[in-house]
């Protein structure tokens, strides 16, 4: 499908993201910064990536996909991809005193659901430690990248879209399906028998985005990409190689005092 702009829809290619939906938390989040992520590759993701035009033969079809989509949709996939829509980690819930504390901390074994319950953050401490820096870099490269190409919602462009939310922060990339796809190759490089099903559970949130309303088909396939590109820029980081070596001696000396199958 051809994602260059169509000149007789040329007025949809002056529509961006609105500022007076922009939350200060997401400009916030975009502000912070990265752990493992050196800045030199950070430069570098912007240009592994592009949307398709607004007015482009693509987001039309992908617009005429998510109608299809909110014409279907049943009250048992409305539920959980709403139950989904409140899954995610954030890298500023540090105090142990914060409500949410303890449920931020848990939410990070989210996509490692398939493992077992025992797999979790009190458990696994060096695991833990490895993905609270990495969904650092993740947040900070998800709110960057919107900050930077401040895409439309889907229901910017498509009147006839009622959306399960109203996200405060531009489209593309999606935030969801980044850290839900580059949570799913980090735990398949310490768990790689469970790769599949990791991705089956980050295919899962991808679906959840475009379900709602929220997010286009190709907000995921970019997030997707950016997942490899995040994982092998991390492996640059003499940090990050140390920390995943910590988590994989982790899990081979700690994995059979719980998983009893």
């Amino acid at each position: 499908m051809n994602p260059a702009a169509d000149p007789a829809n040329a007025r949809l290619d002056t529509i961006t993201f609105p500022w007076s939906e922009y939350s200060k938390g997401a400009l916030a989040n975009s502000l912070m910064r990265t752990y493992y992520l050196s800045k030199e590759d950070e430069e570098k993701l912007p240009g592994y990536i592009k949307y398709p035009a607004n007015s482009s033969l693509q987001t039309r079809a992908e617009l005429d996909y998510m109608l299809q989509l909110q014409a279907k949709r049943t009250s048992e996939e409305i539920h959980r991809a709403e139950y989904i829509a409140n899954i995610g980690s954030w890298p500023n819930i540090i105090n142990p005193l914060d409500a949410d504390y303890a449920e931020n901390r848990k939410q990070l074994f989210y996509i490692a659901g398939p493992v077992g319950d025992w797999f979790n953050d009190q458990n696994f401490p060096a695991i833990t430690q490895l993905m609270l820096h990495c969904i650092q870099d993740i947040r900070v490269t998800e709110f960057r990248l919107k900050r930077y190409f401040k895409r439309p919602r889907p229901y910017h462009l498509e009147p006839r879209l009622y959306p399960l939310a109203r996200i405060s922060s531009p489209s593309f990339p999606s935030g969801h399906t980044l850290w839900s796809f580059t949570e799913a190759l980090i735990f398949s490089e310490i768990i790689p028998e469970k790769r599949a099903q990791f991705i089956k559970m980050a295919e899962e949130v991808r679906w959840s985005r475009e379900l709602m309303g929220i997010h286009y088909p190709s907000d995921n396939e970019a997030s997707r990409n950016l997942a490899w590109h995040l994982l092998t820029s991390w492996y640059k980081s003499p940090a990050f190689v140390a920390d995943m070596e910590m988590a994989k001696i982790e899990w081979a000396r700690k994995k059979g005092m719980y998983d009893t199958k």
